[in-house]
C-alpha cells in the first residue's frame, strides 16, 4: 500500500478532503486485494488494461461501485506512471451522473467561422487554454503580459488558485481583434477583458451567464450542442487523443488536483472516435460492394 499512500498524500497536499482520501484508499485496497488473490501484480508499473478488465469481471459489487473502485485504482497508477490503464477498455462511462457534451472538430470549426469577436475570444480561451467560464470572466487587462496570462482559477483554498499560462498566438490574435473591434469602443467602467454594455452604453465586466449565453447562441446558429464547458473538454480530449499528451500532463494543464477527475472529463470522448471509426468502416465496405 506504499504506492497508494504516496498518491493519497499528494491528494492531501492538494487540499482534498479526508473523507475523499479515505474513500480512495478503501477503493484501491479492495482492487489490490483482488489482484493479490488472483496472483496478479499490485505494483503500479505492472498494472495494465488486462488487470483492469480482470477486476471489472471479478469484483462482485454493483456496476457503479465497481466503476468507483477502478477510477481510484486508475488515479493511483497514473500518479506513479503517467499511464491511463483504463484507456481503450471502454468501461468507465458516467452518463448516469452527468450528460457530458463533447464537440467534434467540425463543430468547433463551424462555430469559429461563425463567431463574432467576443465569441471568438471565448472559443479560443476554452479550446486553446482550457479555461472555465469563471476564469474567463475574471481576466483583466493587466493579467495579460508578454505572452503570459495570470489566471484566477477554481481551487480548494479560500482564494482559489492563481497560476500562469502561456498564451498561444491564435488566442492573442483573437484578443487583439476583440480589443480593436466596435464591441470594445466606448466608456469603460473597469479593466476586465470581456465586457458588455449596460443600459447607458457603458462597458463593464461580463457575468459568467453572458459567456454561456454567447456560446449558446453560437451553438444554436451552427446546429450543435456546444457549451462553455464542452470547449474545456475539447481542450482536454485534443491534448490526450490528438497530441499524445500523457494523462498526468493533461491533469496539470487542466488544473485538476486528482487525475481521476481528468479521467472522467475525457473518457466518454471514446464515443466520438468510435463513431468516426464506424463511419469510416461503412464507407470502406460500401466501396467494396459498389458496382459501376
Amino acid at each position: 500500500m506504499s504506492e497508494t499512500d504516496q498518491w493519497l498524500q499528494s491528494l492531501r497536499s492538494n487540499g482534498r478532503k479526508e473523507s475523499t482520501i479515505r474513500t480512495h484508499r478503501g477503493n484501491v485496497h479492495r482492487c489490490l486485494l483482488c489482484l493479490i488473490a488472483d496472483g496478479r501484480t499490485t505494483e503500479a508499473a505492472g498494472i495494465g488494461p488486462d488487470d483492469v478488465m480482470h477486476l471489472w469481471r471479478s469484483l462482485e459489487v454493483k456496476e457503479s461501485v465497481r466503476t468507483a473502485y477502478l477510477r481510484s485504482l486508475a488515479g493511483m497508477v497514473a500518479f506513479h506512471t503517467g499511464r491511463d490503464v483504463v484507456k481503450g477498455t471502454n468501461i468507465l462511462h458516467n452518463r448516469a451522473v452527468n450528460d457530458r457534451v463533447f464537440i467534434t472538430e467540425d463543430e468547433f470549426i463551424a462555430a469559429y467561422s461563425a463567431a463574432d469577436p467576443f465569441q471568438c475570444v471565448i472559443l479560443c480561451l476554452g479550446a486553446y487554454m482550457g479555461l472555465r467560464r469563471g476564469e474567463m470572466a475574471a481576466i483583466r487587462d493587466g493579467d495579460l503580459s508578454d505572452g503570459i496570462l495570470t489566471v484566477h482559477g477554481k481551487g480548494h483554498g479560500e482564494e482559489g488558485l492563481v497560476f500562469k499560462m502561456q498564451v498561444p498566438e491564435p488566442v492573442m490574435a483573437a484578443v487583439n481583434a476583440y480589443r480593436s473591434s466596435p464591441m470594445k469602443a466606448g466608456e469603460r467602467m473597469d479593466d476586465h477583458l470581456l465586457q458588455t454594455r449596460d443600459h447607458r452604453g457603458r462597458l463593464h465586466g461580463v457575468h459568467v451567464s453572458r459567456i454561456s449565453d454567447a456560446v449558446s447562441r453560437l451553438a444554436k446558429a451552427t446546429g450543435s450542442r456546444m457549451t462553455t464547458h464542452s470547449l474545456r473538454r475539447f481542450y482536454a480530449t485534443s491534448l490526450y487523443y490528438e497530441t499524445g499528451c500523457d494523462i498526468q500532463t493533461v491533469r496539470s494543464l487542466m488544473r485538476h488536483s486528482d487525475v481521476t477527475t481528468t479521467l472522467r472529463c475525457y473518457v466518454d470522448a471514446c464515443d466520438i472516435r468510435e463513431k468516426k471509426a464506424s463511419e469510416a468502416l461503412t464507407r470502406y465496405i460500401g466501396s467494396l460492394l459498389r458496382t459501376d
